[in-house]
């Protein structure tokens, strides 16, 4: 078995390949002076089951075509097998139509890479279940609710807590959440302007004062849900607010609206290499969910 790490987040694959107690493999990743990326693969793989690691994370389409250069060359030196770990699932969120015109981004993604020379493919959280339907190749998508259950029980009074769900549709994710954790479940209406993506209105339904909130969400992209909720959790007089999402965050500016959101703390995990640093941002390691995932083939 050997383990290649594309440029998006060298961090985490390495994490995964210390678990198998093997190093990545050693490999050039550039680019031409005309923009264009250069991979090349300076180990022998021939015969080898190959295990890539690469999220689609800004910049999302050098990421992209990053890995498809990677895939090509591990199939032309000869590998047996390859598997592909997408922690994070870049045009994910594009995965519906919503006015003539518009292309399903995520399954024009999920086309390209299953008619590449992959076996299997493993994701992390993405934001539709259905999504990996898109895909030709077995695919299995991962939670990272177990590692957020051992975070809360290790780091939040959970006598005083509550569960609360950003909006809608996130309802199932939290009421999960909530259950594992044997919590109450509260949840916030939040009206979205699919033009702009800005919150117009955020309604609070449930009891919240005085408690720990623990607001569960798959992604954090611009930080005004951040935002929105927190205000709306502190003005029905939460005693404090904690933010809890896979993925992110997804822009820079993210940063400065956590940093200035009545927010006391964001917990995300390691499927996004973080941009900046935040004290407000508890990064929790994720490495072991997709480690137990491969050793089922490996």
């Amino acid at each position: 078995m050997k383990i290649i790490s594309g440029s998006s987040n060298i961090s985490l694959a390495t994490a995964i390949g210390e678990a198998f107690s093997l190093p990545l493999v050693k490999l050039d990743i550039s680019q031409f002076a005309n923009g264009e990326k250069r991979v090349w693969i300076e180990e022998s793989l021939a015969g080898e089951d190959v295990v890539i690691v690469q999220s689609l994370s800004r910049p999302v389409d050098e990421h992209l075509i990053e890995l498809l250069l990677l895939i090509d060359s591990v199939e032309r030196l000869g590998a047996r097998d390859v598997h592909l770990v997408v922690p994070w699932l870049g045009y994910s969120l594009q995965d519906k139509v919503f006015k003539p015109g518009e292309p399903i981004a995520v399954k024009v993604i999920a086309n390209v890479l299953s008619n590449c020379y992959v076996r299997r493919i493993y994701l992390m959280d993405v934001h539709n279940t259905s999504t990996p339907g898109f895909f030709s190749v077995p695919t299995t998508h991962l939670s990272a609710q177990s590692a957020f259950v051992t975070y809360a029980q290790a780091n939040f009074d959970l006598k005083q807590a509550v569960v609360a769900s950003p909006d809608f549709g996130g309802l199932k994710r939290a009421r999960v959440f909530a259950d594992a954790l044997q919590l109450n479940l509260v949840n916030i209406d939040k009206q979205r302007d699919l033009q702009s993506g800005q919150i117009s209105s955020a309604i609070l339904h449930g009891n919240v004062k005085d408690k720990i909130v623990l607001i569960v969400d798959d992604t954090i992209q611009s930080g005004s849900t951040i935002k929105e909720v927190a205000e709306t959790m502190k003005a029905a007089q939460a005693k404090k607010v904690h933010f809890l999402a896979t993925h992110g965050p997804m822009v820079s500016k993210a940063y400065q609206l956590i940093e200035a959101a009545p927010i006391d703390s964001v917990v995300v995990t390691n499927t996004i290499a973080p941009e900046k640093e935040s004290k407000k941002i508890k990064v929790v390691d994720v490495s072991d969910i997709f480690v137990k995932s491969l050793e089922q083939w490996f």
